[in-house]
């Protein structure tokens, strides 16, 4: 039974100051240890009591390495929460460089708590998991602060998680099964159930978000039964488990994988089918070692752009998933509220530096035939059908023209398509068409699009460089969530239109967390648009912000890319081989 919301917090007014720490500052968890936490302040100067690097797993080292998240063991006495959850190792392939960062002891959480309450109950969690394609990023203050979200009564998390082979290895058999970053992910809602309530949260109103490969993440938990019961609601943004990049492997991929990468390392035992002795002889090999391999499965550009993404799992103990997310339908995940949407021009993330680098703009139209099947996710066709979807995909984007001036928006429109809108549209159809018949009731869902210009571009970041605008591009909208731009954007100032848009979105997404409704009112006055929920097809969504001029910042609008959503719906792409395509397109 839980106890009095007032009784559960013990925390009390002060800073961290000459050694002596404010009672507000410290937690009592319920195994009897306690955390000693900081103060920060919100954008507005609200106060917020901040307990940072807090374990929730033991050291995935050793022996532990490759292997299932084990809880973090009960400590006696305080514990100082004051300093940010290191990186977990991994290597980013967005930027293009050959860094190596973080450590490999980094499962932690940060959980941020607003110093006064105006409202009253115990309060909503939300708990974020970050994007980078599950093999970089963080859930980090660094990365993702409470700065906006903690205007807010909320109880806002960020966990971190394994990356790359580190997380996603797996042999599909019973010595490493794989999808290790989601049973972290999976540890930390476990952690938040046991634990939340001592911050003065609620465990029955915890709203899992993320972008991207976060964003996934979120429908793979919808779907798992190791997760069933630790969250209430979820926010999926540019990603989906059916997305082509998030889908598990086709069978045998991952298990070949593991043995390439064994190979790699001079652990060539899985060759042989030895994967006991080629797992021990990797958790001998440095954290680095294995992060910068893969590199090593790239055959074009960055292309498989997710060489160890998640996996069908043998029917085992502990499997998080072993269904694909396209044959599962979980009566209870489709009962929940559901929130997703896209930026206008996500595509962005990849075109602006086949548009933008001489080189690799050469590259694609040089080997246009091999390199669409490896980004696009459909080189697992038979060779005449994978040919089919090419010269398909050739004359709807491009006219045949391939990749010249007048064609590079086409581009990225292809790849917001190819990686984000199909999946995106199969999943709703999933879920507010075919599951009625499984499936009854359908918690309600709500879809966006992002469409605002921002005075700072992730392109900048995808190697897009300053001079062109490419769009809305892929993860815009996460620097209205947190203050990413401070330290991406340094030179960034928002307009009033941005600021705007920051004040409503955080409020939209922490009244969906609340009641369901992300235009539910909270009695304060400000401004929200209307936004119903989306119920059939065309979807009815919001528009959050303005892609041009005179154009309203909030706008409910019906159809939802149609004429391309139709396109990959005929050309069943990500699918499994089913033979010619000319039938259909």
């Amino acid at each position: 039974m839980r106890l009095i919301y007032g009784a559960l917090v013990v925390i009390s007014f002060g800073v961290l100051t000459s050694g002596r720490t404010s009672e507000r500052l410290k937690v009592k968890l319920p195994h009897g240890g306690s955390l000693v936490g900081r103060y920060l302040t919100s954008f507005s100067g609200r106060g917020i009591l901040a307990f940072l690097g807090v374990p929730y797993a033991k050291p995935p080292v050793g022996e532990l390495r490759f292997k299932a998240p084990q809880p973090f063991e009960a400590w006696n006495g305080e514990r100082l929460a004051i300093i940010d959850a290191p990186l977990c190792t991994q290597r980013d392939p967005y930027r293009r460089d050959d860094v190596i960062s973080g450590v490999e002891d980094c499962l932690q959480l940060n959980v941020y708590v607003p110093e006064r309450i105006t409202s009253e109950g115990p309060l909503p969690v939300m708990v974020f998991f970050h994007g980078g394609g599950w093999q970089c990023g963080s859930g980090t203050r660094g990365f993702y602060g409470p700065d906006f979200l903690l205007e807010h009564d909320v109880i806002y998390i960020g966990a971190n998680f394994r990356l790359g082979p580190l997380g996603f290895l797996s042999t599909e058999q019973e010595d490493c099964p794989g999808n290790n970053g989601l049973k972290d992910q999976n540890l930390v809602l476990q952690w938040i159930q046991k634990n939340i309530a001592s911050f003065g949260g609620d465990p029955d109103l915890v709203t899992v978000f993320g972008e991207s490969a976060g964003g996934a993440s979120g429908t793979y938990h919808m779907m798992s039964p190791l997760s069933k019961g630790l969250f209430h609601r979820v926010i999926s943004q540019s990603g989906v488990n059916l997305d082509s990049w998030a889908q598990p492997t086709h069978k045998g991929v991952a298990r070949k994988r593991s043995v390439q990468l064994g190979e790699m390392l001079n652990c060539d035992q899985g060759r042989d089918g030895r994967f006991r002795e080629m797992l021990n002889c990797l958790r001998k090999v440095s954290a680095e070692d294995v992060t910068k391999a893969f590199y090593g499965f790239f055959e074009w550009d960055t292309d498989p752009m997710i060489p160890f993404p998640p996996v069908v799992e043998p029917d085992l103990p502990g499997a998080f998933i072993t269904k694909h997310p396209r044959d599962e339908y979980e009566p209870h995940a489709l009962g929940l509220p559901w929130m997703t949407g896209l930026t206008l021009d996500e595509g962005a993330l990849k075109s602006a530096s086949l548009i933008n680098v001489p080189e690799l703009r050469a590259s694609l139209n040089q080997h246009w035939d091999r390199a669409l099947p490896l980004s696009l996710n459909y080189d697992h066709h038979e060779d005449l059908h994978r040919q089919e979807i090419t010269e398909a995909i050739n004359k709807f984007y491009f006219n045949d023209r391939k990749l010249v001036k007048e064609t590079e928006q086409n581009l990225t429109n292809l790849y917001s398509d190819a990686w984000f809108l199909a999946g995106m549209d199969e999943y709703l159809r999933i879920r507010l068409t075919e599951s009625n018949s499984v499936a009854g009731s359908v918690g309600p869902t709500y879809v966006y699009l992002f469409a605002q210009r921002t005075a700072a571009s992730f392109t900048e970041i995808f190697e897009g460089g300053k001079e062109k605008y490419y769009g809305v591009c892929h993860a815009e909208e996460l620097q209205f969530l947190f203050p990413i731009a401070k330290d991406l954007f340094v030179t960034a100032i928002p307009t009033p239109e941005e600021l705007q848009v920051r004040k409503v979105i955080t409020k939209l997404w922490v009244n969906f967390a609340r009641s369901g409704n992300p235009t539910s009112s909270n009695g304060d006055g400000d401004f929200l648009p209307d936004w119903p929920t989306a119920d059939g097809f065309p979807l009815t969504y919001l528009r959050i912000g303005s892609p041009a001029d005179g154009e309203p910042l909030f706008a409910v609008e019906s159809g939802f890319f149609e004429e391309r959503s139709a396109f990959w719906r005929r050309l069943r792409a990500h699918h499994p081989s089913e033979g010619s395509v000319k039938d259909e397109l």
